[in-house]
């Protein structure tokens, strides 16, 4: 808020041979009103915000992959069983279970399967799989500068001490309407699968046994080479047959915006030398902010490397009115036109508090002290 100056001329009929300065110095001294607007730009403290997330690694989803032994064809590795092989088979004869464990009911397709004293075969068709998993929630918080153009209006009273002093009162009002908005991430998370085949290779060991040439195939009934039912050794390999990956990110928007009445009130002083008047002012305020914030979140999901698709949404929202005290000191310079107007130029700063913030589980604070410059036109009456 301004205080411009301005000079108090003559009153009667003017003095034969002076210039109009001296007859503006020779004027009595009396009280006016005056009133200013203008408009000055006006930065606040800072906007600070602090956003929560919906976002959480659970709402990533894969799927959890099949997991199976696969050894029903071929039975278990410990214990008696008709088993049968991609590359044969070693099933049970009459006297397996009662004599000892030895069949003479078994057979194979490949000569290429014998060797080092021992007879191999593959099969079974068992499943496995194996995740990661991995996720980033930042903090991301934030912090702006609300600033706008604001008009402003002041009106004072002005009591001359001196020909070139005044003391008065000024009553001031400002409005000012800013916004701020701002978009980022605050949570990332990628899981992965991947699905391996189980293939078993059972190795017998023939215990000097030579068996007839491939392909062989023996029977229940027999006779014919015997060998043991339970396989010497079980191993397993795991080929990789496939799998899953899915990544996740989220957007945050937030908006906000503030409308903000500054009310002003208290003394001023004013030096006046010439056109050129200096002042200074200082006092108490009330701003009253009527602001209102808007957050909105967006996951959004990307599977086996395509593209990303918004899976899910929130939206949060708040808004309030708050009355807040403060004061205020400002130093302006003006330049008298004439008896009735003037205009000026002025800086100021106001010292207000915080005003607290939220937007469901988000939350933030909006600083009202700040600078301010400016300029306005003066008419006295």
């Amino acid at each position: 808020m301004s205080v411009a100056a301005t000079l108090p001329l003559a009153a009667g009929v003017p003095v034969a041979g002076k210039a109009p300065a001296e007859l503006v110095a020779a004027s009595p001294a009396r009280g006016h009103w005056r009133v200013t607007a203008g408009v000055m730009h006006r930065s606040l403290g800072g906007f600070n915000w602090a956003p929560s997330t919906h976002s959480l690694p659970g709402l990533l989803l894969i799927g959890g992959g099949s997991s199976n032994a696969g050894i029903g064809a071929i039975g278990p590795a410990g214990s008696y069983a008709d088993r049968v092989y991609e590359d044969g088979f070693v099933k049970l004869d009459g006297g397996t279970v009662s004599l000892g464990g030895d069949t003479w009911n078994w057979g194979y397709t490949d000569s290429a399967q014998v060797n080092d004293g021992f007879l191999s075969f593959h099969g079974g068709n068992g499943t496995a799989a194996a995740g990661s998993a991995a996720s980033t929630l930042r903090a991301g918080r934030w912090s702006d500068q609300p600033e706008a153009v604001a008009p402003y209006v002041q009106l004072e009273w002005i009591e001359p001490i001196n020909a070139h002093l005044d003391f008065g009162w000024l009553g001031g009002f400002s409005f000012l309407s800013s916004d701020v908005s701002r978009g980022g991430s605050t949570f990332s998370a990628s899981k992965r699968r991947t699905d391996y085949d189980i293939r078993y290779t059972d190795r017998y060991d023939l215990g000097g046994v030579v068996p007839p040439g491939a392909p062989y195939s023996g029977s229940l009934a027999g006779p014919g080479p015997l060998i043991s039912n339970l396989p010497a050794q079980r191993t397993a390999a795991y080929p990789v047959s496939g799998g899953e990956t899915a990544s996740a990110y989220n957007r945050i928007q937030t908006d906000f915006s503030v409308n903000l009445w500054t009310l002003s009130l208290g003394p001023s002083i004013e030096y006046t030398r010439g056109r050129i008047a200096v002042g200074a002012s200082a006092g108490a305020t009330v701003a009253i902010a009527d602001w209102s914030v808007r957050q909105t979140e967006s996951l959004y999901v990307s599977r086996n490397g395509a593209r990303a698709r918004r899976q899910q949404g929130w939206s949060d929202s708040g808004s309030g009115v708050a009355a807040i005290p403060g004061v205020f000191i400002q130093g302006s310079v003006g330049i008298v036109i004439s008896e009735r107007w003037s205009v000026s130029a002025f800086g100021r700063y106001d010292y207000a508090g915080d005003v607290d913030l939220s937007a469901g589980d988000s939350s933030g604070s909006l600083d009202l002290s700040g600078w301010s410059v400016g300029g306005g036109v003066t008419c006295r009456f």
